[in-house]
């Protein structure tokens, strides 16, 4: 398989082959790369990033991320179960949507503060 790696600004070309001990990643400059080759192939996640809806005309929506990368095979799940919400305002930023969504054990948090509702209501 080959990937570019997202680690650092050099962006390294790499190539991860599976052998009998386990994965060999070339093309790497620098340990973190190797490492990434290695997590990419054998277990890929993601940090899920995404906007719940409000009950507020104003603010119809507050953005929201997972606080540890998802295994990729999850992300999906996360994603519908989080557009299925609708929260009330006001929301602070840090503070948790919903915990260990879907299973994966990851928390999902309000990346933004919204203030009380000004009585709007949902569209």
């Amino acid at each position: 398989m080959e990937y570019v790696c997202i680690v650092c600004p050099n962006g390294c070309r790499l190539t991860v082959e599976p052998t009998q001990e386990g994965v060999v990643v070339k093309g790497h400059k620098c340990p973190k790369g190797e490492a990434y080759g290695r997590d990419e192939f054998i277990d890929p996640r993601r940090v899920v990033t995404a906007a719940v809806r409000t009950s507020d005309a104003s603010y119809p929506f507050a953005p929201v991320k997972s606080d540890r990368p998802v295994a990729k095979k999850d992300v999906d799940a996360v994603l519908r179960h989080l557009y299925r919400l609708t929260v009330d305002l006001p929301v602070r930023r840090g503070a948790m949507c919903c915990t260990d969504c879907c299973g994966t054990g990851a928390s999902i948090v309000f990346t933004r503060t919204l203030p009380p509702s000004s009585g709007g209501g949902a569209p």
